[in-house]
């Protein structure tokens, strides 16, 4: 007989504010502020750490809002999308360019390897025996769309 892993962990609706919450603790934000230190030389000041940057790169994946414009208009009103990213202030948000910035600054190494953190205890947890477990990652593959095609 094959052992399976159960986990007794259900999670919210996709959007919600519990499911926020429920999510929060498990973002490794020391090891994002380590990964990505944030400039201090000369130039404009950013204002925002990259765990906060990360956690908003999160909102476009777990809330409605999937474009960066939607979601930094959505912020303004969304009160547990602000805690979430630890952003206190509703007026001083991040804009669109500092998101995509910020997404080319980590690259998709950095991704990367905020994944295997964040994998690592959930994977030693559930290692049972000789089981594997395969994750797709499709960073890497083109997208197949003909829709900015010339005609």
């Amino acid at each position: 007989m094959v052992g399976f892993l159960t986990l007794n962990f259900s999670l919210a609706t996709t959007g919600t504010a519990e499911l926020l919450e429920q999510l929060s603790p498990f973002i490794p934000d020391d090891f994002i502020n380590e990964l990505c230190p944030v400039h201090r030389g000369r130039g404009r000041r950013i204002g925002f750490g990259p765990a906060q940057f990360y956690r908003v790169l999160l909102l476009s994946l777990l809330t409605p809002a999937h474009s960066f414009n939607l979601l930094t208009q959505m912020l303004k009103e969304q009160r547990a999308w602000r805690r979430f990213a630890h952003l206190r202030n509703r007026h001083h948000l991040p804009v669109a360019s500092q998101l995509h910035d910020f997404r080319d600054r980590i690259g998709v190494g950095g991704l990367r390897r905020i994944n295997q953190q964040l994998l690592g205890p959930l994977l030693e947890s559930s290692w049972i025996g000789g089981k594997s477990v395969a994750l797709i990652d499709s960073t890497d593959l083109p997208a197949a769309t003909s829709a900015y095609k010339k005609s």
